[in-house]
């Protein structure tokens, strides 16, 4: 019987046949300076191995200062160094304080990650937001992080974006059938809460006001009538405010506000889409000779600052933008900064928690007709 010999290669271990065939694409200019070679699992299945085996061939070329690992991003050719990733972060109106929390908690996640960020102010003029928008997938960034317009041009700039496979974070709208990232507070959840509050203390008959078309806004009237609904009172009287988001609420405000007052029954609170049409309501109720919360009950939606600076202060429900800005960023890198495939994610949505900050806005209603309901939440009524 003819006995066959093995070569001294066929009895390499899978580890050095791999790191010595890269070692030559390298070495033969085929594989260039800051070249991707993929991820350690992809080498693997790429060539039939093990992730352990894969791994411990590059570990050799590590090692030996032929290629280097990026966190994140995979295996590459040393010698040329990658430039930092750069992203776009779009605020509405940077006089906004939420809208700055939600930019320096981008720019405080994008230092501890190498990358490079520039915020882009629209300082209220919606149509420059939109021309600025349209613009993003122009090669100047790898992606982009950005509060919503919640408006028909909007929308359809960010379908578009998406659809040119431009990796995109948007703040404060959900878009379930858009392949981006989308990251709201839990909005229902909010308007919930905000409605608990008067009617823990008796009231019966509320008012929601705010911009209906926003969907943030829709989701928090909604959650009003569920409280209204879980309480076993009318749902609440909603009142729009019709036009953009940067649009001069005020005389709409003052109109809606006249009809609150002039309704039959009269509602004894108003729940606001946020601080700012809260704020404006205080004006327009101190016209009318009525006080907060005294005579109306208000309460806003945000915890913007102004919410402490009003008398009385505003009861409210808190947005943390500091964590949408977070999580905006941590999944954003997650799409700029692995394969391209990741570039081609189906849409993805996250809820951030909501919670109530109770300030003096909010009272018992001076009407001892209604009723209240037990501080626990439970649905039975107190009758007085």
């Amino acid at each position: 019987m003819k006995r066959i010999s093995k070569s001294p290669r066929s009895i390499e271990p899978p580890y050095a046949r791999l790191a010595e065939r890269l070692r030559r694409k390298v070495s033969g200019g085929t594989l260039a300076p800051g070249a991707w070679l993929g991820t350690e699992v992809q080498l693997a299945n790429e060539n039939g191995i093990s992730r352990m085996t894969a791994r411990r061939a590059v570990q050799i070329l590590v090692d030996g200062g032929l290629l280097e690992r990026r966190p994140g991003r995979g295996v590459f050719v040393r010698g040329a160094k990658a430039a930092p990733a750069r992203i776009c972060v779009m605020a509405d109106n940077l006089l906004w304080t939420p809208a700055v929390r939600m930019a320096h908690s981008v720019q405080d996640m994008a230092q501890s990650a190498g990358c490079e960020v520039e915020v882009f102010d629209a300082r209220g003029d919606l149509a420059a937001y939109n021309a600025e928008l349209a613009k993003l997938g122009d090669g100047r960034y790898a992606g982009a992080i950005v509060m919503s317009m919640h408006d028909a041009d909007f929308i359809r700039i960010v379908v578009e974006l998406a659809a040119a496979k431009f990796p995109l974070a948007v703040i404060d709208q959900t878009m379930p059938h858009v392949p981006v990232v989308s990251i709201a507070s839990d909005n229902r959840r909010g308007g919930y809460l905000a409605a608990r509050e008067f009617l823990a203390l008796g009231h019966r008959g509320l008012a929601f006001l705010g911009d209906l078309d926003a969907d943030t806004t829709s989701a928090r009237a909604q959650g009003v009538a569920d409280a209204c609904a879980e309480a076993l009172v009318p749902p609440p009287a909603r009142y729009d405010i019709p036009g953009q988001r940067f649009a001069d609420w005020e005389p709409e405000i003052r109109r809606r506000v006249a009809e609150i007052l002039a309704a039959t029954p009269r509602p004894t609170g108003i729940v606001c889409s946020c601080d700012a049409v809260a704020r404006h309501v205080f004006r327009a109720l101190a016209d009318r000779g009525v006080a907060v919360p005294a005579g109306m009950s208000v309460s806003g939606f945000d915890d913007d600052p102004i919410a402490e600076w009003t008398t009385p202060g505003i009861t409210t429900v808190r947005q943390d933008f500091d964590a949408m800005g977070r999580k905006a960023f941590e999944e954003l890198w997650r799409r700029i900064s692995g394969p391209a495939m990741g570039r081609t994610r189906a849409a993805v949505q996250f809820s951030v928690p909501v919670e109530t900050v109770r300030r003096d806005s909010v009272a018992a209603p001076a009407d001892p007709r209604y009723f209240s309901l037990a501080p626990s939440g439970d649905k039975k009524a107190i009758a007085v």
